[in-house]
């Protein structure tokens, strides 16, 4: 189950972290790492847990992270 967790936690701050390097607004990133600082990533309830997966194929919503652009981002 911890496998899961940290799974789930490191999907969530990518997405958050993707989501800030693809806002062009400075103060409005400083407003989105504000609140993400004070929010919880262990959060899994838009996980399906007993849900069937099939990691064979790529599915058509999967979301390549820009991992250049996500680490360039500097802390606010």
């Amino acid at each position: 189950m911890v496998l899961i967790q940290n799974a789930i936690l490191l999907w969530n701050y990518l997405y958050l972290s993707q989501l800030v390097a693809n806002n062009a607004d400075p103060n409005e990133r400083v407003r989105m790492i504000s609140s993400i600082k004070r929010g919880l990533m262990m959060e899994w309830r838009h996980v399906n847990l007993q849900g069937e997966y099939d990691f064979t194929t790529s599915a058509v919503n999967d979301i390549p992270f820009d991992m250049e652009k996500i680490l360039a981002l500097k802390t606010a």
